[in-house]
C-alpha cells in the first residue's frame, strides 16, 4: 500500500469509528499532498460530525449519499495517485534515452 492510499484509509477508519478529529487531520494531510478538490467533501463531512456531535452509525456514517462519497474520493485519489507514477516514469524514460 502506498503512502497516499494508506493516509486515506487510514482516514476512512478514523472517519467510521466516529474520530472525526484524526480523520478531519488525516484529510487535510492527504488535500494539502494531492490537492484541495480531491478531499473538500472528507473535510466538509468531518467538520460537519464534529460541530453537530451526535451519534453516527460507524458501518455507515451519515447518509448513502456521504459514503457512495467517501468511496468515490478515494477511489479518485487512487486513481489519480497511479496516473502521476505513470507519468513519472514515462519521464523518467524519456529523459534516459
Amino acid at each position: 500500500m502506498d503512502v497516499a492510499t494508506s493516509i486515506v484509509a487510514s482516514a476512512s477508519k478514523h472517519y467510521l469509528a466516529g474520530n472525526y478529529d484524526e480523520a478531519l487531520r488525516l484529510y487535510k494531510q492527504a488535500a494539502a499532498a494531492y490537492g484541495n478538490t480531491l478531499f473538500e467533501a472528507n473535510i466538509t463531512l468531518c467538520e460537519k460530525r464534529l460541530k453537530g456531535g451526535g451519534s453516527v452509525n460507524p458501518v455507515l456514517p451519515g447518509s448513502p449519499a456521504e459514503s457512495r462519497q467517501l468511496i468515490e474520493t478515494q477511489g479518485l485519489l487512487e486513481h489519480y495517485y497511479r496516473r502521476c507514477q505513470e507519468l513519472e516514469y514515462k519521464l523518467l524514460d524519456n529523459a534516459a534515452k
